[in-house]
């Protein structure tokens, strides 16, 4: 059984839906969704001597583990979705600090879980023009942004007709295969960008490990959050499909 777990209540759900039957069918797969932050999640797992089980809440989405079973044994895989978090009120450096300690707490999905981060949230996903965008490699958020909490409205405004309300992988909208050649525009889209973010080359890497969670953060951190206040528009759903499928 593979364990999902998911910052928000409403949009992630709905685009890994379109995951799951598309790429994951003869999987079971588990949602939690938490209702709260990458701090927040930071904080629980001090709290509780880094038991991510304890952390979540597991009850509140209907997940009941078979008497005698071990959590930690119930779960084959996990993986977590979170929000880069640009406006959090803890500060730029603090914010940082945790997710490049959960980036290594988190790094591999048959332990303690493998996260993905949204940049600078998983509104990224539509942030386009068209699939493919030639020029979404240069898109960025700034900071005041989403201090001013516009980027999700600003990110449906700009975002292609087929991509608004996120309808371009809603299944409920579209038949599967032209959901799937979205996916694959998606997931190259995204995986150049992600290259490009780290070595300057928008092209598909050569292997899977030159664009991984902790390069692409390290490379967000020093190339865009620290010199000019922003982050390189960029989604962790289409990398995950990248990853996850041989």
């Amino acid at each position: 059984m593979i364990l999902l777990v998911f910052e928000g209540n409403d949009a992630e759900p709905k685009i890994f839906d379109s995951i799951g039957k598309l790429f994951l069918p003869d999987e079971e797969l588990c949602v939690v969704r938490c209702g709260f932050d990458l701090p927040t999640l930071y904080s629980r797992l001090k709290k509780y001597g880094e038991d991510l089980f304890r952390c979540l809440p597991l009850e509140k989405n209907g997940i009941v583990v078979p008497e005698g079973r071990r959590l930690d044994t119930f779960f084959s895989q996990i993986f977590l979705f979170f929000d880069y978090d640009f406006q959090n009120r803890i500060g730029l450096k603090r914010l940082n600090d945790i997710l490049k300690e959960m980036l290594v707490f988190f790094s591999n999905e048959t332990e303690n879980g493998r996260l993905y981060i949204n940049y600078p949230m998983v509104e990224s996903l539509k942030y386009t023009k068209d699939l493919m965008d030639n020029q979404y490699f240069g898109y960025v958020a700034t900071r005041q942004e989403c201090v001013e909490h516009k980027f999700k409205e600003n990110a449906e405004k700009f975002a292609c007709p087929k991509a608004k309300g996120y309808r371009f992988v809603d299944l409920s909208k579209i038949d599967e295969a032209t959901a799937i050649s979205n996916w694959e525009l998606l997931k190259l889209q995204n995986i150049n960008k992600a290259n490009y973010i780290i070595t300057g080359n928008n092209e598909m890497p050569d292997n899977k490990d030159m664009v991984n969670q902790a390069k692409i953060f390290n490379a967000q951190i020093s190339k865009y959050v620290e010199p000019n206040d922003q982050v390189a528009i960029l989604n962790s759903f289409p990398i995950f499909v990248y990853d996850y499928l041989k």
